[in-house]
């Protein structure tokens, strides 16, 4: 008898142990990531659920027509809940402009429409380049409240992903945009997306802003040189830690075109002159913004975030894209096994 109930014991702790590893972390995947998604969108999103991702974060909503890479947004949903994953959150932008008021708040107001359709939880104003003076500032801080408003009468919370440039000081003063915009918006109406790469970047610790804003980073994009991990720059387990302390849950991995060390350069010399503008400097010689920024002055143009790296450097080529696409599902995947077997993630 002694027997059969340890034998019994050993199956249920057994058992246990094996539901234990079997369970499904809550992975999350910024489609922005799959280079050359539209190439091959079934493809890919089997690719990704076979990886272990859940959740998404797509990028390819495109305002002026309001579809998703030329599906209505219901088809679109559907069609990634196909294959296992929920889409809840969106990079997206409209109109951005305080001299237009009525105007802006009717853009989102439809963008936001078009999202609670997908089923979002959340909308991410992906990048904007801010005003440099405070009170210019200000009144585009009162304008994200109010386009905040717009997504909480869908059910919708709004927020804002940080880039390097938002760790520079805003003219004139000693508080940098990152804390100007935190400051000067409702917690109710603006949440922000914490991207750890460009806090790093920025020379900043994601750790200690977790610590110092709890309750304003609700998002995370989980982000490295490249695949997830790789660098051993970036410590994702105190990350982690700190992010679930504060009560967060939802978090994407972000992967960046693979660059060579002179699209490095570019990309960090395209931040660093955004960094002196914003900080009230004028850049050595004139540059365009990284792929989907807004121009200066805060005007935000419509339009999806465009699924590529490195502003003209998108080859058009079918067979370069399939290896373009082949090249980024093999650096999201590298990030899911890293993630997996990671101990810090739920």
């Amino acid at each position: 008898m002694l027997t059969g109930v340890a034998v019994l014991l050993a199956l249920v702790v057994t058992s246990s142990v094996q539901a234990g590893a079997d369970a499904k972390k809550h992975l999350g995947i910024a489609t922005y990531s799959v280079k050359g998604l539209e190439s091959d969108i079934e493809g890919s999103l089997k690719a990704l659920a076979e990886d272990g991702y859940q959740v998404m974060e797509i990028s390819n909503y495109n305002a002026a027509k309001g579809n998703v890479a030329g599906y209505a947004p219901a088809d679109y949903a559907a069609l990634v809940k196909k294959y296992g994953m929920t889409i809840i959150s969106s990079h997206a932008r409209a109109k951005f402009d305080v001299k237009d008021e009525a105007g802006t708040l009717a853009a989102w107001g439809k963008l936001f429409d078009d999202h609670k359709i997908i089923g979002c939880k959340y909308v991410v104003f992906p990048m904007n380049m801010w005003s440099t003076t405070p009170d210019a500032l200000k009144a585009e801080c009162e304008l994200m409240n109010k386009i905040g408003d717009e997504a909480n009468k869908r059910g919708i919370k709004f927020g804002y992903h940080n880039h390097s440039f938002e760790f520079v000081k805003v003219p004139g003063t000693e508080v940098m945009y990152e804390d100007f915009l935190i400051a000067n918006t409702d917690p109710s109406k603006v949440f922000f997306q914490m991207d750890v790469y460009w806090v790093t970047q920025g020379g900043q610790s994601p750790v200690e802003y977790l610590k110092k804003y709890p309750n304003r980073f609700k998002v995370l994009h989980i982000k490295d040189d490249y695949v997830i991990g790789e660098s051993g720059t970036i410590d994702y387990k105190a990350i982690f830690s700190q992010f679930y302390k504060n009560g967060g849950e939802d978090w994407f991995v972000e992967i960046e075109s693979k660059m060579t060390p002179e699209q490095k350069a570019m990309m960090a010399g395209m931040m660093e002159q955004m960094k002196a503008r914003m900080s009230g400097q004028q850049p050595a010689a004139p540059a365009g913004p990284p792929a989907g920024a807004p121009p200066a002055g805060g005007q935000a143009g419509q339009g999806a975030r465009p699924q590529g790296g490195m502003p003209g450097m998108g080859p058009q080529d079918p067979k370069v894209v399939a290896e373009n696409l082949k090249e980024s599902l093999s650096a999201i995947k590298l990030s899911a096994e890293y993630l997996k077997k990671a101990d810090f993630v739920k």
